[in-house]
């Protein structure tokens, strides 16, 4: 390779070869190489010009030569290369041949070299795999070119010019959506490095929600070279933990991307793929892609600021090996990557690598830190995305924002998000890098009758077709045999459904959660589409919708009405402590106080504010009202007013829908909607004596009634009716003679498994008395289930060692293994009954309700068991 860095290359370059990737060719998956690429193509060379080689991706050594001359060697997939190929080149018909050799194999083992995260979905992709093109400069060309506006008009230019001599500069400059007859120009000369600013008049900034581009043409010299590029006018600053875009608060709300495409093995996908996903994003509500440990293509990254998606570049360091010798290369190819890509307004927030631990230097990382600074001026960079705190990684952290991968389960959201937004640290954003992962249940039907079998190899359990690789996660190709030999292959349809219900449910209670902890800053949820290794996609696999997008916009959104209650204690031990009142169920015939927040990220909220709320029950409208109020200043979320909501009494478990709007300046700023279970109080009395079991003696934190439940060390009569926290080694032989009992199971390793309660999971409820006694038959889970969140599930097998009959009452069936559990099932002995459960009803646990006073469900629901079993 000469040693003048090389010229950019044009638009309009003559592509020589498509992408070829290995993988979608039918090349072994295993296969590293190396593999050769050959290409003719014929030319005429001039006198006086030179002649180049683009290649915009190769995987991942890439060895070039024209005309059997070795013209040089690259390594790196994300960084495109130039060469020189004048010397090289014949007159008439000249042979291009590459050798490549990619990552994942002996020479470059994936984690010893800038992999990203692909080769842990699916595997490493090797070839050609954005085009290969061709073109020509006179003596002189642009080596680099940076141009970034702010949102004043202010525009700065800069790069370097490869010449001999100074030589004229031309720039153009149009808007793209406009008039283009009375462009901006400036003349100028240069050699080398050079700057220039100019101002434009009448900007249009760029943002998410005004996409405004433009065009810029450097020529230089004459005929010598010429580069066009997009560039917007934005301004990113930060005041304490607020991201402002152009002078206005800016909440990031992003989905994650792996790059993983269902029809190619690389991250790049077809324009109407990019075009589909872009589009789906914003009408789901967001306003960002994190490109999460890959680098996309530049056109892709060109339609994220076309269609105003902003962008978190996360650059492709994760679970790091690399050896010290090669740090250097490290740092050159991030340099590369990033005069690449940084011309892209769409480019707001950059990490370095993801969830590093301590073997990737901590020095590095302040090294790679300091160089994208430089080379960006972003405000917002950050060496570690996920924190050393959580992954082990150096606390000495390089970072202009607090960044968190805080998955959990929706009844340890709030206590886990403020355990970290409340740590001490300088005042910085704080924002979730990713969050909130639900994994569906994958539709396997229509994938096996709507894609091409050789676009399912992951599905294969051949480990020829589909070797494992770098990959930890290789259930998926055994989920659909376990759900056929557990008997649940003909309610697939019905898991699908459901899963993808549920998925919403928990998005809204967590992202509910976020925009109501004041200091938060934005998030980063998991994720965009579905792929071999999860199913947590708001699109399938084939890039489809999963749910109505509309289903978010109430809860993902700039403006987003909140509802929040009293705080209640309860004393225990001595002390207080939270009680978690459920504040999805409530009893009738009371008065409830919702208080009404808001969380507002934008253009400033007119003066006056009007809160509209209605209450339904069923069908039926039970309760209105509207409050007017000045708008309150102060940081987000803004408390707006506490409203008075008569519930009327019911005499069954009735479901209430409650709605809010807000509104000013005669538009409707926003909307919101939670559904409320309504339940008539317990009449305890009915159950005549009910024998409990509680070796725990922590019966005060159920606060049941005395008079009702008796306490028992042995055998109660058979005609009682048992409610037991425990299993007693009496119980098997008690309930074989005709006793009845509920059993509230603590986690044993015998008959329990710990799992999650709302994430990797889809519930299935299956027809039994137990729901006409309650009076409904949950078809998924929702919110009105939250408060019987619990962390662990019921082995599928009967407890009691002498059962004849299993009957699961409510499943859970792993969306990533298809293994199945129980939360509630019934057990048969000789003429006696019981049911056995591992759902919460008291005690410390999350944000569910510490007793049954603030558990209102839970406290029907126990009536209910107790009651079907004592009718049976």
């Amino acid at each position: 390779m000469s040693t003048a860095p090389p010229p950019l290359c044009p638009l309009n370059a003559l592509t020589l070869t498509d992408p070829q990737v290995w993988e979608d060719t039918g090349m072994p998956r295993d296969f590293e190489g190396p593999h050769t690429h050959t290409l003719k193509f014929e030319w005429y060379p001039q006198r006086g010009r030179r002649y180049w080689l683009r290649f915009d991706g190769a995987s991942y050594e890439a060895v070039v030569e024209l005309n059997g001359k070795p013209l040089g060697t690259h390594r790196g997939i994300w960084d495109g290369f130039t060469i020189n190929i004048t010397r090289a080149l014949r007159r008439g018909k000249n042979y291009l041949t590459v050798h490549i050799t990619k990552n994942g194999g002996a020479r470059f083992p994936v984690p010893e070299v800038l992999s990203g995260f692909l080769p842990y979905v699916s595997s490493p992709f090797g070839g050609l795999w954005q085009p290969v093109r061709f073109f020509d400069t006179g003596e002189a060309w642009l080596s680099d070119l940076w141009i970034h506006g702010e949102a004043d008009g202010t525009v700065h230019i800069s790069g370097s010019v490869v010449s001999k001599r100074r030589v004229p500069l031309t720039l153009n400059i149009y808007p793209l959506k406009g008039r283009w007859d009375n462009p901006y120009r400036a003349e100028l000369k240069a050699r080398g490095a050079f700057a220039h600013t100019i101002m434009l008049p009448e900007p249009r900034a760029w943002s998410p929600e005004t996409p405004n581009l433009y065009w810029c043409r450097v020529e230089v010299g004459e005929n010598s070279h010429y580069v066009d590029l997009l560039f917007g006018l934005r301004t990113v600053e930060v005041q304490g933990s607020q991201i402002y875009l152009n002078g206005t608060p800016f909440y990031p709300r992003g989905l994650l991307h792996w790059g993983w495409y269902l029809d190619t093995h690389a991250p790049n996908p077809s324009r109407e793929q990019a075009h589909k996903e872009l589009l789906t994003l914003k009408e789901a509500g967001f306003n960002m892609l994190k490109a999460c440990l890959w680098v996309p293509p530049d056109w892709y990254l060109a339609y994220c600021d076309l269609r105003g998606v902003a962008v978190w570049l996360e650059l492709p360091l994760w679970l790091p090996q690399i050896p010290p010798e090669r740090l250097e290369e490290v740092v050159a190819e991030y340099e590369a990557i990033v005069r690449q890509v940084r011309n892209h307004p769409c480019i707001v927030l950059w990490t370095l690598g993801c969830e590093l631990s301590a073997r990737f230097p901590a020095e590095g990382l302040r090294v790679l830190y300091e160089r994208v600074k430089a080379l960006t001026g972003s405000p917002l960079v950050r060496d570690n995305s996920g924190g050393g705190e959580c992954y082990g990684g150096s606390l000495q952290e390089y970072a202009d924002f607090a960044d968190y991968h805080l998955y959990g389960d929706a009844h340890y959201a709030r206590t886990t998000f403020r355990a970290f937004l409340e740590a001490p640290r300088p005042p910085q954003p704080w924002l979730q890098g990713e969050f909130a992962d639900h994994d569906t249940m994958r539709d396997f039907i229509s994938l096996r009758q709507k894609v091409a079998p050789k676009h399912l190899w992951w599905l294969s359990q051949d480990p020829q077709e589909n070797p494992q690789g770098v990959r930890w996660f290789y259930e998926t190709p055994y989920v659909e045999d376990r759900l056929k030999a557990q008997g649940l292959w003909d309610a697939l349809p019905t898991l699908v459904e459901n899963s993808r219900r549920e998925m919403v449910a928990y998005h809204k209670i967590v992202l509910e959660t976020m925009r109501s902890l004041r200091g938060t800053s934005g998030y980063v949820v998991t994720g965009l589409k579905d792929t071999p290794i999860a199913t947590a996609g708001l699109l399938d696999e084939r890039g489809e919708p999963k749910v109505p997008l509309e289903a978010y916009r109430d809860f993902n959104a700039d403006t987003v009405v909140l509802i929040d209650w009293a705080r209640r204690r309860v004393w225990q031990a001595g002390g207080d402590r939270p009680a978690n009142p459920d504040p999805y169920n409530h009893f009738g015939g009371q008065t409830l106080y919702p208080r009404i927040l808001l969380s507002h990220f934008g253009k400033p909220l007119p003066s006056q504010l009007k809160v509209c709320w209605e209450l339904w029950l069923g069908e039926t409208q039970v309760g209105h009202g509207e409050v007017l109020i000045p708008t309150p200043s102060g940081e987000s979320p803004l408390f707006l007013c506490q409203l008075s909501v008569e519930i009327p009494p019911v005499s069954n478990l009735t479901h209430a829908l409650f709605m809010v709007k807000v509104e000013g300046a005669g538009e409707v700023i926003a909307r919101n909607r939670w559904r409320w279970g309504i339940y008539p109080r317990p009449q305890w009395e009915t159950l005549g004596q009910v024998a409990l079991y509680e070796p725990a003696f922590c019966f005060e934190e159920w606060e049941l009634p005395t008079e009702v439940f008796r306490r028992c060390a042995q055998p109660p009569e058979r005609e009682s009716v048992l409610l037991a926290t425990a299993l007693p080694d009496w119980l098997d032989d008690w309930v074989a003679q005709g006793g009845r009992c509920l059993v509230l199971l603590p986690p044993l390793k015998s008959h329990t498994q710990a799992m999650p309660f709302w994430r990797e999971a889809t519930h299935r409820f299956l027809p039994h008395p137990v729901w006409e006694r309650l009076g409904w038959m949950p078809q998924h889970l929702n919110e009105r289930l939250f408060a019987f969140s619990t962390d662990y599930a019921l082995l599928p097998q009967a407890c009691l060692p002498s059962a004849e009959q299993y009957t699961p009452l409510w499943q859970r069936v792993d969306t990533r293994t298809g293994y199945c559990h129980a939360y509630l099932h019934e057990e048969a002995v000789g003429e006696g009954k019981a049911l056995f459960t591992t759902l919460h009803f008291t005690g410390e646990h999350g944000d569910t309700p510490r007793t049954l006073r603030y558990h209102p469900a839970g406290q029907y629901w126990l009536y209910a068991l107790l009651h079907y079993l004592i009718e049976r």
